[in-house]
């Protein structure tokens, strides 16, 4: 192993930050260091649905799959090397195979929410350029705007000339090296919202897998153990789901727990997996520890749980929700942080855990609360920020240099949350820097709402901004001006809340709608967003 904390001896935090240092070799691939190097017979991955259908699979199936896929990817769609290949499933076998291959071929693997909608899957396709999807074929509606693109589809049949059987798979045979590739060439595409304009995709090096061992190892307590089992209940579009829990378990060799469900998160199915399958390690974001707390708030009663070690990030998790948690759950409970463009760069270890913070810099990442001058501070508010040369750090936003330079600060990325460090080296957060919006670990920028809700043609003008939520931290609120002609009703709101998760995320509609008269706009025509946000903190 490159990157194990496991071989350092350290009793407390400051012996570890001053033990520790990075080992990143020059080349390197996710896929190789997988399956290339680990064509073992023990499981990888234990998969269950709400249909009752069970499997596991070996990292020694996993290859062969793999291999075969490449070849299907390689000889018929022509995917090749630094090509972009868009991944848009649910949990399942054939997402780990699908981004491992093509990280192993040298690709850029697209990841794609499998909660996302027809608009926002067209947009990320068409902006990235892929030469390919991967898609669940139950998706009807982005299988017709996508004709002219080759898809490979998974749970349906091909039905037209661009779209080939994910089945195919197992009729090719063949045996496939994972190409050479530098550990800092291109490896993953995250999109994401700013708090202006499109979605920018966050394209990430193989070795930002590395550079999230060192948090992933601590806030699941010294992770890996000998019988570790790994699940997280998220979006497995997320890098929440990839970066924090998928590959590191598998670089370790360890098993995961794809559970692929149908609507809305079930608190019993979800705790009734975890059970099953003797789950030791969990992230679990806020918002669903919230809705567990709600509908099941003494699980240890009904439930034989394994956890020794649960985590949770993407949003503030709270110091009454960390202690229920470590009360009902397990005994260790640990809030980490980052973001999509750097990611787990602050971590909590039973160590140093100070609840309500959000921890203290991940061993190897240079992390502080910076003035407006990009000078570090102590006690005040601030931007928090990471150093450069941090290998967790993206590559820059696709094709959008502008974008990528208004994130540095001198030597400085900001992360885009305001904070303050205190004089023990906790971080605490306080709020964010723009007018991004957090809605149950999902990062979301306020236009792209605007710009679909705007498509009803009752809107005249609208504006959108996060409210807070006890149990999903925030939710999407729109302020609505109608055209003449047209008055509220109830009617009305469930057309446009439609209107936004059909064309962009069913986690992404407002959850309340408010008509006005007029919005607040300086003499420019800018909107006051802020205006609105200090009038639902009233």
């Amino acid at each position: 192993m490159e990157i194990d904390l496991r071989n350092i001896a350290f009793s407390s935090y400051e012996e570890l930050a001053s033990k520790f240092k990075w080992n990143i070799p020059e080349y390197f691939n996710i896929g190789e260091a997988v399956l290339d190097r680990n064509c073992s017979d023990n499981v990888a991955l234990y998969y269950e649905d709400f249909e009752g259908n069970k499997a596991s699979y070996t990292f020694r199936e996993l290859k062969s799959l793999s291999d075969s896929l490449i070849g299907l990817l390689t000889e018929k769609l022509g995917v090749k090397k630094g090509d972009v290949v868009g991944v848009y499933l649910q949990p399942r076998v054939e997402t780990i195979v699908s981004i491992l291959s093509i990280y192993r071929l040298g690709g850029i693997a697209l990841s794609i929410s499998p909660l996302m909608g027809v608009e926002a899957v067209e947009y990320r396709i068409r902006h990235s350029k892929a030469k390919a999807i991967i898609m669940e074929g139950n998706k009807k509606e982005v299988r017709e705007k996508l004709k002219d693109v080759n898809v490979i589809i998974v749970g349906d049949e091909a039905k037209s000339e661009n779209e080939t059987d994910f089945s195919e798979v197992k009729k090719k045979t063949g045996n496939y090296n994972a190409v050479r590739t530098k550990s800092d060439e291109p490896a993953q595409l995250f999109y994401t919202s700013g708090s202006t304009g499109e979605p920018k995709g966050v394209l990430h090096a193989h070795r930002f897998l590395l550079g999230h061992i060192p948090a992933y190892q601590l806030y699941f307590e010294l992770a890996p153990k000998d019988n570790d089992i790994f699940y997280t209940p998220a979006d497995w579009g997320w890098i929440g789901a990839i970066g924090d829990v998928i590959l590191p378990s598998l670089y370790f060799r360890k098993p995961i727990v794809a559970y692929r469900r149908e609507g809305r998160f079930d608190p019993a199915n979800n705790l009734s997996i975890m059970q099953k399958y003797n789950v030791t390690c969990a992230f679990i974001p806020p918002t669903a520890l919230r809705i567990i707390r709600r509908e099941i708030p003494r699980p240890k009663k009904d439930y034989d749980l394994k956890l020794r070690a649960l985590s949770s990030a993407g949003e503030a998790v709270g110091e009454d929700l960390i202690i229920w948690a470590m009360n009902e759950l397990s005994p260790h409970v640990n809030e980490f942080y980052g973001c999509t463009e750097a990611n787990l760069v602050v971590v909590n270890n039973s160590l140093w855990r100070k609840i309500g913070a959000l921890g203290k810099p991940t061993p190897g990442h240079e992390v502080a609360v910076i003035d407006e001058n990009g000078k570090p501070v102590i006690g005040e508010i601030g931007e928090i920020a990471v150093k450069v040369g941090d290998p967790v750090m993206f590559l820059g936003y696709w094709k959008n240099p502008e974008a990528t330079q208004r994130k540095f600060r001198g030597e400085w990325f900001l992360i885009g949350d305001l904070g303050i460090m205190d004089n023990q080296g906790y971080i605490w957060f306080k709020g964010r820097a723009d007018d991004v919006i957090k809605v149950s670990g999902y990062r979301l920028g306020p236009e792209e709402i605007e710009k679909v809700i705007l498509q009803h043609p009752a809107v005249q003008d609208v504006a959108v901004i996060g409210k807070p939520d006890k149990i999903r931290g925030n939710i999407i609120k729109a302020f609505i001006v109608l055209k003449d002609g047209y008055s509220p009703s109830e009617e009305l709101v469930i057309q446009i809340q439609n209107l936004v998760k059909t064309k962009l995320a069913s986690y992404a509609y407002p959850r309340e709608i408010e008509f006005v008269k007029e919005l607040p706009r300086t003499e420019t025509g800018k909107l006051k967003r802020f205006e609105l946000r200090k009038k639902e903190m009233k």
